[in-house]
């Protein structure tokens, strides 16, 4: 399977991030509007009663006022232009008032507007929440200490949408994320009304990653209150718990940092060039990346006949032409080919023998790669 041009993605994610800046944009002026929203209506109300009063009971010069033309004088008045002075003794009241009530409707509505456009900490949060809530399909991560900050950076690089949640503001993960327009909202995720602000009825997975498993647990029990059989998954440090969790609460996955760290931490200290590690069926594999010695053994070699006799898994293929995440069985290795295999330790050591300058597979396979 080739991976799909790293140019194409980046251009792809950077016009999804354009559309979902201008829906966030729209949003958010709905947000400024809806501060200063009491006193555009009582400004609104004050227009239209004085309007209808202006045409029934105004009469400049004699002549009756059609109702557009009641609206825009009253409208007029209300901002200090004013108008032939009325006749009428109550009607003068209000062409003393109206300017008075509507500059003062106008300003207060300002004032609402600009107190919230220039309170940089609630204009942040305002727009991290309107740029979230235009996310679909994407993964709530909850707690941006290192983990949790290596977790979205996993997630961004495979093209996954991400909506982070910290509680500590000025964060400097959360910072980081901000600079690379990750929406993070602060707040305690043990809240509904945080998660919902997340995206948490439109999301697909909640990752909880706070190094506290109680909070955690917190966390996932919120959202699945909130939303009923949300994906979720843990980090907790206590492995008794994370069976019981799975087991007990249906929480797909609950991760034992520890657990899993330790297989990593082991093979490590055998191999130095291990990446990873895991259990599989009980079998400690590791992960290791080398790159295809001139005249070694592996040099003109068949990924599939490699792979039978040595009893590993060839996962990844780079050189200067391209690269593959799963190489064909009829591909055959150059020197300079950089590969990342899968397997026991025993056979990595023995492919990393087999892979020195001058080493040679014996007969058989040789023959065999030949064919």
């Amino acid at each position: 399977m080739k991976s799909s041009s790293p140019g194409s993605t980046s251009r792809s994610r950077t016009r999804a991030q354009r559309r979902r800046i201008a829906r966030a944009a729209l949003r958010d002026g709905r947000l400024v509007l809806r501060e200063s929203g009491i006193w555009i209506t009582l400004f609104a109300v004050l227009w239209f009663g004085l309007g209808l009063l202006f045409w029934r009971y105004y009469q400049p010069e004699g002549q009756q006022l059609s109702l557009a033309n009641g609206l825009y004088l009253a409208f007029a008045q209300m901002l200090f232009q004013p108008q032939p002075f009325p006749q009428t003794g109550w009607l003068q009241i209000f062409f003393f008032l109206a300017p008075a009530i509507g500059l003062t409707l106008v300003a207060r509505g300002a004032l609402s507007a600009g107190l919230f456009i220039f309170d940089k900490r609630n204009r942040r949060e305002a727009w991290q929440m309107a740029l979230a809530s235009t996310y679909r399909d994407h993964v709530i991560v909850c707690g941006l200490g290192k983990v949790g900050y290596r977790v979205v950076g996993q997630l961004l690089a495979t093209g996954q949408d991400v909506v982070a949640i910290e509680t500590t503001h000025g964060s400097e993960f959360a910072e980081l994320l901000r600079s690379q327009d990750v929406p993070v909202i602060s707040g305690d995720a043990r809240r509904l009304e945080v998660l919902e602000a997340a995206g948490l009825q439109q999301c697909c997975s909640v990752v909880c990653v706070i190094n506290d498993d109680l909070v955690n647990l917190d966390i996932a029990l919120t959202a699945r209150q909130g939303r009923p059989g949300i994906r979720l998954v843990l980090r907790v440090f206590n492995e008794a718990l994370s069976q019981k969790l799975q087991s007990a609460f249906n929480i797909k996955a609950a991760f034992s940092t520890s657990a899993l760290a330790a297989p990593t931490f082991a093979a490590a200290a055998t191999n130095r060039d291990v990446t990873n590690a895991l259990y599989v069926g009980g079998k400690l594999l590791t992960t290791q990346e080398l790159t295809v010695a001139a005249r070694g053994a592996l040099d003109g070699r068949l990924v599939g006949t490699i792979e039978q006799e040595h009893d590993i898994s060839v996962l990844y293929f780079r050189n200067d032409r391209g690269e593959d995440l799963r190489p064909r069985n009829d591909h055959r290795l150059a020197g300079g080919d950089v590969i990342v295999i899968i397997g026991t330790l025993a056979s990595l050591a023995q492919i990393v023998q087999l892979n020195q300058p001058g080493a040679r597979p014996h007969l058989p396979e040789a023959m065999r790669d030949q064919s």
